[in-house]
C-alpha cells in the first residue's frame, strides 16, 4: 500500500505542477488557489498562564477559521483569535493535539478526556457541528518520511493543514499555508525547498502581536523532514500532519485515490504539543 501511495502522490503533484506552473514558479500558497488568507492565532504574551501550552488549539483555530467551520450560526466568532479564545475558555492550559480539539469542535467530545498529562475540557462546549461527521472532513498522517508529500497533497487539495513538530522531548504545533518546490523537467522529479507557516509563539516578545507568515527551508535527513533555523536550531522535524477540508466539501477524486496514505487518526500516535 505504501508504494501505491508514494507513486500516487508523485503522479498527482507532478501533473499539477506541469499543468499549473511555469518554470519560474516555485511557490504554492493554499489561499491563492482556494481564496481567503492565512490565519495566525497568537498566544497571550501578557497572561501566559492562560494559553502558554495551547499551540495545538491555536493551530486548530487557524484552520477552522480558514475552512469556514469556525463560524457556526448562532455564534459571534469573527476571526481565528475569537475561536482560539473559545478554546482557552473551555480547555485547560496543558499540551494537547489539534485532532482532539477539532473533533471536539464538531461533536463536543474530547477523546483525551480523563487521560493524565493532556489538556482537559473544564467547561462544557464544542459540538457546534453535531449534524456533521468529523471524519468525513479530516485526514492525517504521522509518517515523518512522507511529511512534505502529505503537506503538499493536502494544500493542493484545499485542506487547512496543521503540523506537529518535535525537537527531542518537546512538541509544538504550527499551521502550514504553502510550500516551495523545484520541478526538474529533464528528470521528471519533484523536490521540496521549504514551507510557509504561521506560529502562535513567534510574536510572544511584543505586546501587540501581528499576524505573520514565515518561511522555513526544509531538508530531509535520516528519514525525516527538518526545519532549518526553527527557533535557532535545525533539530525540529515534522512529526504529523492534520488536514481539515473546507465547507461545504466535495471530496476531490485525488484524495480518494490517495486515501491509503492519509487516513484519520485511528490507531496513530497522537503527540501532545504546547
Amino acid at each position: 500500500m505504501k508504494k501505491i501511495f508514494m507513486f500516487s502522490v508523485f503522479f498527482f503533484l507532478a501533473a499539477w505542477v506541469l499543468s499549473t506552473t511555469s518554470a519560474l514558479a516555485t511557490s504554492y500558497y493554499l489561499y491563492h488557489s482556494y481564496g481567503g488568507t492565512y490565519h495566525d492565532a497568537e498566544k497571550s504574551p501578557s497572561i501566559p498562564d492562560d494559553d502558554s501550552k495551547m499551540c495545538w488549539a491555536a493551530s486548530a483555530a487557524n484552520i477552522l477559521a480558514w475552512t469556514g467551520w469556525g463560524y457556526p450560526s448562532g455564534e459571534s466568532f469573527h476571526n481565528e483569535d475569537d475561536i482560539f479564545k473559545y478554546f482557552q475558555d473551555h480547555w485547560t492550559n496543558v499540551g494537547g493535539n489539534p485532532y482532539f480539539g477539532l473533533d471536539w469542535w464538531f461533536d463536543g467530545v474530547n477523546d483525551s478526556q480523563g487521560v493524565a498529562g493532556w489538556s482537559q475540557v473544564d467547561d462544557e462546549g464544542g459540538g457546534v457541528w453535531t449534524d456533521k461527521y468529523f471524519s468525513n472532513y479530516y485526514l492525517s498522517s504521522n509518517s515523518v518520511s512522507e511529511a512534505m508529500n502529505n503537506i503538499a497533497l493536502l494544500t493542493v487539495n484545499g485542506y487547512g493543514t496543521s503540523l506537529g513538530v518535535i525537537n527531542g522531548n518537546t512538541g509544538h504545533a504550527i499551521t502550514a499555508w504553502g510550500f516551495d518546490y523545484d520541478y526538474n523537467d529533464a528528470t521528471d522529479t519533484l523536490s521540496y525547498d521549504g514551507i510557509w507557516v504561521t506560529d502562535s509563539d513567534d510574536n510572544m516578545d511584543v505586546t501587540d502581536p501581528a499576524n505573520s507568515l514565515v518561511y522555513y527551508d526544509v531538508f530531509y535527513y535520516q528519514g525525516a523532514w527538518f526545519l532549518e533555523n526553527f527557533y535557532g536550531t535545525d533539530s525540529w522535524y515534522i512529526s504529523e500532519v492534520h488536514g481539515l477540508a473546507q465547507m461545504p466539501v466535495p471530496v476531490p477524486p485525488a484524495v480518494w485515490l490517495l486515501g491509503s496514505g492519509l487516513i484519520g487518526l485511528v490507531g496513530l500516535r497522537k503527540r501532545r504539543t504546547a
